[in-house]
């Protein structure tokens, strides 16, 4: 045979290794062509919208567009049981998109099929201007440590990270200066200690420049009071904890507040115990809108460019969504008209690391244009932290061919349970 037009939108071409994604695509009742062995024509055109290949028979599928005008591309995967550098050049200049390392498991193919055969609109909306929400998160079991003028310091069992924004509520009944309603404190996280022997963490907050006239004369007169020994506040050593950064105040420009011109001063209710305070995460991605650019902002999230296949499930259909950039702290996805900022969903992540899959509770908090919806993982646990560390590390099932050789670095598959 020495052509083949496919009669319906998804072709399989293979000698018998794609025998799993048949099954998959037998067992959701959809048709499709496939070419074995001796039976594979010297040329193919491409389908309409998957075409999955192993690497052997990749001369075999005509590269470029489709020849029918069509605007939509068929999504395609290539199956390889070895690959390398050499081989990912020449895949690319095939047009293909994604690479699957054999043997992939049968959820792997489920949703990379269910990806490729959504259909809608809103595949060729206008990107967005980039905009960005506060995903408000209350933490449990937070007590303030000490205060400056220039931030403070809090302690937590919650895991938080390195450049997350935070706001917290003193209550009134703790502060010297009689009122009753509680001083509201906002500000970044900028450096994390961990407590010996202890699930706790001291984290060091930097405030916000713009913190209201109002709330700053309140700020100023907790400290005033506590820093004039209190009759009731035992005498203590100078906290060891991380040290809140050096930092100029607007008011102040001339003056570098740091440990010896701002010392901290420890916080203490009227009988010297600890203050309670109430602290709310603010899960709204790093503060330029993009990545961060400082590297001390990243060092406790290592980050892996993970193309992501997110399945949503809908009551007639599967929708699924490739995304990259997992983290400890969260991922991107592609951008969807049902998919909005502020929207919360758990999710259930699948790779090769993992027994079972990893379910944990994210929102959208960010839309960075054509470069996709950014995620944020809310209330990680340290365990499931160091599982989504474990992820980004290894070589996982699947890898991008789209986005140069450095970005291509496999993908984690996760599924939204609930809305």
């Amino acid at each position: 045979m020495k052509s083949a037009s496919p009669a319906t939108g998804i072709v399989l071409v293979d000698d018998g290794e794609l025998e799993e994604v048949a099954r998959v695509l037998e067992a959701g009742g959809l048709a499709f062509d496939r070419y074995r062995g001796g039976q594979i024509p010297e040329r193919i055109d491409p389908p309409r919208e998957l075409l999955i290949v192993t690497s052997r028979r990749l001369e075999h599928v005509a590269s470029g567009r489709r020849s029918t005008g069509d605007c939509d591309e068929p999504l395609r995967i290539v199956a390889v049981s070895e690959d390398s550098p050499a081989l990912r050049r020449r895949l690319r200049r095939q047009g293909m998109n994604l690479l699957v390392r054999l043997p992939a498991n049968r959820e792997t193919w489920r949703l990379l099929i269910a990806r490729a055969l959504y259909q809608g609109e809103e595949r060729r909306e206008d990107a967005r201007i980039a905009t960005e929400v506060a995903i408000e998160v209350a933490q449990s079991d937070a007590i303030l440590v000490d205060l400056s003028n220039r931030g403070c310091r809090i302690q937590t069992r919650s895991l938080l990270g390195v450049g997350e924004a935070v706001r917290f509520t003193v209550p009134g009944a703790s502060l010297p200066d009689g009122m009753a309603e509680p001083l509201e404190l906002a500000g970044r996280i900028r450096r994390v200690a961990q407590l010996a022997g202890s699930p706790r963490r001291t984290y060091a907050v930097v405030f916000d420049a713009n913190l209201a006239r109002a709330t700053r004369q309140r700020l100023t007169t907790a400290i005033n009071h506590w820093a004039s020994g209190h009759a009731a506040m035992p005498s203590e050593a100078p906290f060891a904890g991380p040290a809140i950064p050096a930092c100029r105040l607007p008011s102040l420009p001339d003056l570098m507040l740091d440990d010896e011109t701002d010392p901290p001063i420890r916080a203490g209710d009227h009988a010297g115990n600890d203050v309670a305070i109430e602290l709310v995460a603010i899960a709204s991605g790093p503060e330029d809108g993009s990545e961060s650019r400082d590297p001390a902002n990243r060092r406790g999230t290592p980050r892996g460019h993970f193309p992501t296949v997110l399945r949503v499930n809908r009551a007639d259909r599967p929708l699924a969504l490739v995304g990259r950039d997992l983290s400890a702290r969260g991922m991107r996805i592609e951008r969807h008209p049902e998919l909005a900022l502020g929207d919360r969903f758990r999710l259930a992540l699948h790779g090769p690391t993992l027994a079972r899959p990893l379910t944990l509770d994210a929102a959208v908090v960010r839309d960075d244009a054509e470069q996709g919806l950014a995620l944020a993982f809310i209330g990680v646990s340290r365990e499931t932290a160091a599982s989504l560390e474990k992820l980004v590390a290894c070589l996982p099932d699947v890898e991008s061919l789209e986005d140069g050789e450095l970005a291509g670095l496999g993908t984690v598959l996760s599924e939204i349970l609930r809305g």
